[in-house]
Formats: structure tokens, C-alpha cells, sequence
């Protein structure tokens, strides 16, 4: 395959073809995406988004084939922003043909435009095929120990405050 693609800052007209690659994504890996619509536009567009969402073509207006969401941090030890790769996804039929690795050359951009120095990357600990992507473009894996804390928890300790 062949293609030029297109890759884009996502606009809010993009929300319905996000939720769709984002769904997609998620049943690859046995679970539900809850990156619906409303959501995606709520939290991606406006003027405090809390997510970008970066998303791939092959022509103008064709439909999405791919899409990045990132989102920005800030590293208070290094005093300098950070980016975090939330999730990748190219549909099945357009993987092997380069456009993760343009897609990932296009938040390394983003990353280092907002003055980043580290672009941290999330995937499954199943999933090797990503594993191995990711290693293959520089990137090393860091364990970190990783504390969640679930909406019950976060209702239950922000009450103690009250």
C-alpha cells in the first residue's frame, strides 16, 4: 500500500469518526472505549481542552483511518512540560504501510512544539505487537509503580475535606 496520508489536528467535527476508531481500539483489546462522542467533543475542543487528538486520512475528506490522542503534563522535577501518548490506533486494513510511525512522527512534533522533554507512551502490558512498535521507533519502557484511584475513591477522600 501506497498511500500519502493526511494528518491533522482533529476538529470537532472529527468527534463521530473518533468515537468509532476509539471503540474499534478498544474491542481489539477485549474491552469498551468510553471515549463517546459527547465526551470527545467536550474534552477535546474548546478553550480548555483536556485532551488533542491528532487523526489521519488519505485525502481530504476521506474518512479517518487512524488517530493519536495525547495529552500534556508538566514535569515539576525537570520544570517542563510533558506529553503523554494516551492511545494509537491505524485501522487493520492500513497497518504496515508506515502511518503509526507518521502518526508518532507527528505527536513527537506536537511534543517538541509545546516544549516537551519526554514523550511518555501508554499500551496494554499484553500487547506486544504495541510493545514492539514502540521500541522499534526509540522508545524504552520505564516500569513506574502506577496508583488508580477509582471515582468512589476520589468521592470518598474528597469528603473528608467537607
Amino acid at each position: 500500500m501506497n498511500s500519502v496520508f493526511q494528518i491533522r489536528r482533529a476538529v470537532s467535527r472529527d468527534a463521530d469518526a473518533i468515537a468509532k476508531l476509539a471503540a474499534a481500539a478498544a474491542a481489539e483489546e477485549g474491552g469498551v472505549s468510553g471515549l463517546e462522542v459527547d465526551r470527545i467533543k467536550a474534552h477535546a475542543f474548546g478553550s480548555s481542552p483536556l485532551f488533542e487528538a491528532w487523526v489521519a486520512q488519505e485525502r481530504h475528506n476521506s474518512p479517518l483511518v487512524a488517530h493519536a490522542i495525547i495529552t500534556k503534563s508538566y514535569d515539576t522535577r525537570r520544570a517542563c512540560p510533558n506529553v503523554v501518548l494516551c492511545e494509537l490506533y491505524v485501522a487493520p486494513e492500513f497497518r504496515r504501510s508506515g502511518l503509526a510511525r507518521k502518526m508518532m512522527s507527528a505527536v513527537a512534533q506536537r511534543a517538541r512544539d509545546l516544549g516537551a522533554r519526554e514523550l511518555a507512551i501508554t499500551t496494554g502490558v499484553e500487547n506486544e505487537v504495541a510493545q514492539r512498535f514502540f521500541a522499534a521507533i526509540g522508545a524504552h519502557p520505564r516500569q513506574a509503580a502506577v496508583f488508580m484511584m477509582s471515582a468512589d475513591g476520589i468521592e470518598w477522600l474528597a469528603a473528608e475535606g467537607l
